[in-house]
């Protein structure tokens, strides 16, 4: 069995190089940078619960924040996580509506997830399950509430 470090940062990177951004994606330019924080921690950000490295950094060619992704074990899906994802929540950007936040979940704790994050009150913007089947990673939308192009199963 892989370590669960490993296989989370494996499937850190596949989300970022299927989903930031989709393949047919028309908003995102040239100039948009995707970053990703596994081994090597490329990107921190300073908070008040400390130097935070989401999994998944989005960033404008002026290098302002644009989206930020997490990638969780079932591990963190407990209230430890909460004072993290309101750090995370307070500085990413807003969408059209919702700060520009993802959490994605290993299958099966979507509703934990959920119940942590809005029962804190925390500004997000889309809750995604994850399961590996046959080697392949397969990402399952479950609460989007921004953009409907981003609730596609990939």
């Amino acid at each position: 069995m892989m370590d669960p470090v490993t296989l989370r940062h494996r499937i850190t990177r596949i989300i970022a190089a299927t989903r930031f951004p989709f393949v047919d994606q028309e908003s995102w330019t040239d100039e948009t940078q995707t970053i990703v924080n596994d081994e090597t921690k490329r990107y921190g950000i300073h908070t008040p619960v400390g130097v935070l490295y989401p999994s998944i950094v989005i960033a404008n060619a002026d290098g302002s924040l644009r989206e930020l992704g997490v990638v969780e074990s079932k591990e963190d899906i407990n209230e430890g996580s909460v004072p993290r994802w309101q750090a995370l929540s307070d500085v990413a950007p807003y969408g059209r509506e919702f700060k520009k936040l993802f959490l994605y979940v290993p299958e099966g704790f979507e509703d934990r997830a959920l119940q942590l994050i809005e029962g804190a009150g925390i500004n997000y913007d889309g809750i995604r399950g994850y399961r590996v089947e046959n080697q392949v990673l397969k990402i399952l939308p479950f609460k989007t509430l921004n953009d409907e192009y981003d609730d596609v199963v990939t």
